[in-house]
């Protein structure tokens, strides 16, 4: 996620696409498999950026047909064929998801019926989803953060937040205003530790978002106390 380009102005403009460095790293296979899921659901709702990697990869194709071939050891391609073989058949995948959630992005649907996600309560109106990646960590000393699928019913909002890591949030349908933009299908929010917003999606098309933090959220107001309270009690 730290590849990803923000441009600075006043205030942190939101970015609504990938930059073309974590472009190419998806195209090499460099990135960690939630952020590759997310980049695939983008390039899905954005031509620009799909044209873009699909230039990507057509260079990187010329550049391999230009290289010198280098011989490969003895029974090197029986070795790769044996590994495919052994690799084991996900049952889940073949799974149909909810009827309401065949608008998403394929990848997307794919992940939900391999991981077999269900719907918990974050707030009236909102719910969210665990995509079972291994949680991301943005430093040593934060806690993890989360990978999760959020449904917003028009007018409702997560809680006004701030951040201890980054948030990257690519929202799949519908849109949401936070206070300081608006974002529609196939548009990137990043935040950071020095935003305070709160997504609220607007009238029209349920608004579902993809969204990875590396570190926990920091609530903010009344909410923000309690939340603090809970986490001083934890630690006993």
């Amino acid at each position: 996620m730290t590849n990803i380009e923000t441009t600075q102005t006043e205030a942190p403009a939101p970015d609504r696409r990938f930059g073309e460095e974590i472009l190419l790293d998806y195209v090499t296979g460099s990135l960690d498999e939630a952020t590759t899921l997310m980049v695939a659901a983008h390039l899905d709702l954005c031509p620009e950026a799909r044209k873009t990697v699909d230039m990507m990869t057509l260079v990187g194709g010329a550049l391999l047909d230009d290289a010198e071939p280098v011989a490969m050891r003895d029974g090197a391609f029986d070795a790769v064929m044996s590994l495919i073989d052994r690799l084991p058949v996900d049952a889940q995948t073949d799974r149909a998801v909810d009827d309401e959630l065949a608008v998403l992005p394929q990848v997307v649907q794919d992940r939900i019926a391999a991981c077999g996600g269900k719907w918990s309560f974050v707030t009236p109106g909102v719910k969210a989803m665990d995509l079972g990646f291994d949680a991301p960590q943005g430093s040593a000393d934060s806690a993890p953060g989360e990978v999760k699928l959020y449904r917003l019913e028009q007018g409702k909002g997560v809680p006004t937040h701030t951040h201890k890591g980054s948030e990257v949030t690519l929202v799949l349908t519908g849109a949401f205003a936070d206070g300081r933009d608006r974002f529609g299908p196939g548009e990137v929010s990043v935040a950071s530790p020095e935003i305070t917003h709160r997504p609220i999606a607007e009238a029209g098309d349920t608004c579902f978002a993809l969204a990875i933090t590396d570190a926990p959220l920091q609530l903010t107001g009344a909410l923000g106390l309690v939340q603090r309270a809970l986490s001083l009690g934890g630690s006993d």
